[in-house]
């Protein structure tokens, strides 16, 4: 086969192809040459500006993740040995070492092989690579849970780590901190426990957040130098909580902070009255709208999300000597402090909330340029550069706007899915971003905390909270807009994008809402208890013809007969609670599979006959039935009886059909499947064959679309009758 050199295309050519790559195999593309490298690092430079972060995840010295918020996707894994023997390995030159690894496929990521004496130091590689590679402008964050190790990664500046030791904890965190100090957040947990409320390199770190039971939050008060601070399950007193606000008011202490919250552990609780007759509260004037100080602020537990969180309260005390306000919420067990960096009659006057991190890339603030006034090329070229969700956005200011983005649109394709685990929320993605969802639908009922605004936005009037770097665009729905609120979303994007793109629909359950969506091509119903129900026959009729429909479980035979449902390109249905021969005689797809199936013999002669005949059947390429064996058991001899079975020469190589199957609910993945049989069949109407294979509980069917002759010319078969 001849290769291309990919050196030898147009740069612009190149800069097309290294886009449309997965982020792993551009690596491998960079350890070729360094001119190669060069020219990656040169063309995809906006790719990499995008990228926010890379994660490094890790629980032991032969075990670590590495993913990155580009489709927030492990790219490479390190693993033992052991968990790789039974993949091929290959030897390859990789980060200026050679090692053995695995190339990735749709079920893992790229592997590299270590081993406890030299993980640490291949990471250590991995990472001083990647600062050279991607640069200094991204984050490059580090995950160790609840073990005993922590990698000793230079550079480090967001860093989630957890400790079950508190000896052995202790020196790891000197060690770490000693390679990494410039910490910008840094999440620590230890359920043990340690004493670290002096240590000077962590109290220097900017964002502290930590969850220690029984921890000394007045002496971290004293020592911290950073900016924002959550304490979890320390303990203080009153006195304490007293001398630390009366230390801020008089500018003896805290200049730089400007946010704190603690939440008690323990079983002492706070006397807010008390606290307040001390320090001099003073509180707004209650018939005036409350200033709201709201934050950014990551999410406790998550590795790259954000959350905006807001501290209401009528309660501030003023520093005497800046006169700067700072509210104040104390409860029995929690605290909350915010430093406004205004007067208070500024904080009266200007009635905005403050942001913590307004930028949290700290990009500067640039002048606004007018895109429409710009040559319709440029406004393209821009435009196209864009993210999926700022077109959306920028399509609802003007109908000359929504009109140049329809246009824009046309020739795109892409995929984009609903996806709801519960009733409360959908989560809209789309496959040209990496599958993130870059929208999501929140019902009133959900507890949220982000500020929302009031917008024109896909055609309605709707209440959003704008993107952020890690989290995508809400949308909250009123109780008056619950069962609208979606399918008039569905039908704005079916106008703006037109029929080009496909729509994926991947949910528990059909409700009325849902069934109202038009031109779904993929449907994936993890429970389908009420299939069959009114719901489901009106989603046929306005989604008829479907790429793939799976369902986890099959109740009304009525179904079966519905000729939508049979027309279904690639049926997918797990458990069959009633008779699934309906289903099998109105098929009219490609693939057919039934993984706990009931179904009679009758049903398969029938199948059989109507394809042998050509009566039938004629899309069908795979079917696969496997049945429920308590339920149900077929007579295969009485099956394969019924009509002339060739069968090949069991010591000749069987003929293998090749297929790929989706993987688990709610997945993107597939799967590789093969099947060979040295039973057939031949079609009367053009000789063509079908691999069979039929037992007490399974019917596998394969359609070779070849001749007779062909077949057994090919695989150069001897022919049993």
């Amino acid at each position: 086969m001849k290769t291309m050199k990919l050196s030898r295309f147009p740069l612009r050519a190149q800069t097309e192809i290294f886009s449309c790559m997965e982020l792993i195999d551009i690596l491998l593309l960079s350890f070729c040459s360094k001119k190669i490298k060069e020219t990656i690092k040169s063309t995809m430079k906006s790719r990499f500006d995008k990228m926010i972060f890379i994660t490094y995840s890790s629980t032991s010295p032969d075990e670590a993740r590495i993913s990155s918020s580009y489709n927030y996707k492990e790219f490479i894994k390190l693993v033992s040995r052991k968990e790789a023997k039974d993949q091929s390995i290959v030897r390859m030159n990789l980060f200026g070492v050679d090692v053995d690894c695995c190339m990735a496929t749709r079920n893992h990521p790229f592997f590299i092989l270590c081993n406890q004496q030299n993980g640490e130091q291949m990471l250590q590689t991995i990472h001083n690579y990647f600062r050279g590679f991607f640069g200094l402008s991204i984050e490059y964050h580090l995950r160790c849970g609840c073990l005993n190790y922590v990698p000793r990664l230079e550079n480090i500046n967001i860093s989630r780590l957890a400790f079950l030791n508190r000896t052995t904890g202790a020196q790891l965190l000197e060690q770490y901190l000693t390679v990494s100090p410039s910490q910008e957040y840094l999440q620590l947990l230890s359920v043990n426990g340690f004493e670290y409320e002096r240590h000077l390199k962590l109290m220097q770190t900017e964002i502290f957040d930590t969850v220690i039971p029984d921890s000394k939050a007045a002496e971290i008060l004293n020592h911290f130098k950073g900016r924002h601070l959550f304490i979890r399950y320390a303990t203080i007193t009153d006195d304490e909580v007293i001398q630390f606000l009366n230390s801020w008011k008089s500018s003896q202490t805290q200049r730089n902070l400007e946010y704190l919250s603690i939440r008690l552990g323990g079983e002492i609780d706070l006397n807010p009255e008390n606290i307040m007759r001390n320090i001099g509260i003073k509180q707004f004037d209650p018939r005036q709208k409350m200033p709201i100080y709201r934050y950014d602020r990551r999410y406790p537990f998550h590795q790259c999300g954000w959350t905006t969180a807001e501290l209401r309260s009528p309660n501030f005390i003023v520093r005497e000597a800046d006169q700067h306000v700072a509210s104040l919420e104390i409860t029995n067990r929690t605290i909350k402090f915010a430093v406004w960096k205004m007067t208070e009659e500024e904080v009266k006057r200007v009635k905005i909330h403050k942001l913590l991190q307004k930028n949290r890339r700290g990009d500067p603030i640039v002048n606004l340029i007018k895109i429409s006034k710009m040559p319709w090329l440029v406004q393209k070229e821009i435009l196209s550069s864009m993210e999926l969700v700022d077109l959306l956005v920028m399509a609802s200011c003007s109908q000359k706007f929504h009109q140049n983005m329809k246009s824009l649109m046309r020739n795109r394709r892409f995929t984009i899915s609903y996806k709801a685990t519960d009733i409360l929320s959908v989560d809209i993605s789309s496959s040209s971003s990496g599958d993130r969802p870059f929208m999501s639908i929140r019902w009133t009922r959900w507890v949220e905390v982000r500020s929302y605004m009031t917008i024109d936005f896909c055609g309605m009037e709707l209440k959003v909270s704008m993107p952020t770097e890690n989290g995508p665009l809400m949308v909250q729905c009123d109780p008056s807009q619950e069962e609208t609120i979606l399918p008039s979303i569905h039908n704005y994007f079916l106008d703006l994008f037109g029929s080009s793109i496909k729509y994926q629909l991947n949910v528990r359950t059909l409700t009325s809402k849902l069934s109202k969506m038009r031109s779904i091509t993929n449907t994936d119903l993890s429970h389908s208890g009420e299939i069959g129900t009114t719901e489901f026959q009106d989603f046929l009729t306005v989604s008829p013809n479907q790429d793939f429909i799976r369902l986890m479980s099959f109740e009304n035979p009525s179904l079966g007969e519905n000729p939508e449902f049979s027309k279904t390109k690639v049926l997918n249905i797990g458990y069959t609670y009633c008779s699934a021969d309906d289903i099998l005689s109105n098929f009219e797809g490609r693939q057919l599979f039934i993984e706990k199936g009931i179904i009679s013999d009758i049903a398969v002669i029938q199948f059989l006959k109507k394809w042998k005949s050509n009566e039938g059947y004629q899309n069908l390429e795979y079917l696969s039935i496997s049945l429920r064996t308590h339920r149900c058991q077929i007579n295969s001899n009485l099956i394969m009886n019924s009509i002339p079975i060739n069968r090949l020469d069991k010591s000749d190589q069987l003929p293998v059909y090749t297929f790929d199957k989706r993987g688990t609910y709610f997945g993107h993945t597939w799967r590789i499947n093969q099947f060979s049989s040295p039973n057939y069949i031949v079609r009367d109407s053009d000789q063509h064959v079908a691999s069979i294979m039929i037992t007490e509980n399974n019917i596998s069917f394969a359609a070779s679309n070849m001749t007779e002759k062909a077949f057994l010319e090919k695989h150069s078969f001897k022919r049993f009758y």
